[in-house]
């Protein structure tokens, strides 16, 4: 989804605290965060954080550009058995901080049960209830980068080719996303892998085997599909068929909704979730300049690694896979 408000940011400074010798502030930066700024209230924030959801409803938690809108389309599919009636996913399940902003009550009913939510809230902030449920979807830190560089300035109409990946990595260090940074995300979130209501995927699995995915998903919301059903969302969920549905999953709902206090009142929506080079795996090493792959390996050694022992991303999910046998098997 979008980034959400830029509570914390200031596109000149560097949170990290190393000096980067170009300190000038881009304006296409600056006005990436003031519109990001403007683009959830503070009430509609308190909204989503603290409303009590009820037994059984799932809740997609991810990091921004994590494969949010994938699992939500496989969850979706898996509650309504091949539902596509929607006009923009984020009307079937609604963003939990967005929807007051856009009119959405989540105290409602939903079409079909379980109830679901798309949330990029922390553990400590997302709402919580007896008998909730939360898929939590990581990715590697550099691929979400990309897809983040990719995604954001576009969502925020502003020149991203005006835009470096070195002056977005230094806005997004510096606060500019509501989710906070990634590796904070993951600390936190990782403090609730053994949690039975707690199902953390990795977007990589995901990739490489699609109906197993599809199939825990489909264990942790209760359900039991049979061979039909299977084949169908995995289909329906596949990169290809998102493509050609593209305008389902783009936002355009959200955008709509939120741009007039945005200040983009006039606007046409532009931004695309399934991009033709988009959900690939191992971009991010091959596209991302060496000096910023240090940095982000710097910023998980001094958090990720910091609270958990954990040195990589990659030992990330061994770590998981070791834990959790019967899960892999």
């Amino acid at each position: 989804g979008g980034g959400g408000d830029a509570r914390k940011a200031s596109a000149g400074s560097n949170s990290d605290g190393k000096q980067h010798p170009n300190n000038r502030v881009n304006p296409e930066i600056e006005l990436m965060i003031a519109r990001n700024k403007k683009m959830n209230s503070a009430a509609s924030i308190r909204n989503g954080q603290g409303f009590t959801p009820r037994r059984g409803d799932i809740f997609i938690a991810t990091y921004a550009k994590c494969g949010t809108t994938w699992t939500m389309q496989i969850v979706h599919q898996l509650r309504s058995g091949g539902d596509m009636s929607f006009e923009e996913i984020t009307e079937a399940m609604p963003w939990d901080v967005l929807a007051l902003d856009c009119g959405q009550d989540l105290d409602a009913d939903q079409k079909f049960t379980p109830r679901a939510f798309k949330s990029h809230e922390t553990w400590k902030d997302i709402a919580k209830g007896e008998g909730v449920k939360y898929i939590y979807v990581a990715r590697n830190p550099q691929d979400a980068m990309l897809s983040f560089y990719k995604f954001l300035p576009q969502w925020m109409q502003v020149d991203a080719s005006k835009i470096t990946i070195e002056e977005f990595v230094d806005a997004i260090f510096a606060g500019a996303s509501n989710s906070g940074q990634i590796w904070n995300h993951f600390t936190d979130w990782w403090s609730q892998r053994e949690n039975p209501n707690v199902l953390w995927l990795f977007f990589e699995d995901l990739k490489a085997d699609l109906r197993g995915g599809v199939l825990r998903i489909a264990q942790f919301m209760g359900i039991d599909p049979d061979e039909e059903l299977l084949k169908r969302v995995v289909e329906m969920s596949h990169f290809n068929y998102m493509k050609e549905h593209q305008s389902k999953f783009d936002d355009h709902f959200v955008f709509d909704k939120v741009k007039k206090q945005m200040g983009l009142e006039h606007a046409t929506h532009k931004a695309t979730k399934v991009r033709k080079t988009g959900g690939t795996v191992g971009q991010g090493k091959k596209s991302i300049p060496p000096s910023i792959l240090k940095r982000l390996a710097e910023k998980w050694k001094d958090v990720v690694e910091a609270q958990t022992g954990i040195a990589s991303y990659d030992e990330l999910k061994k770590a998981h896979k070791a834990s959790h046998p019967n899960f892999y098997s």
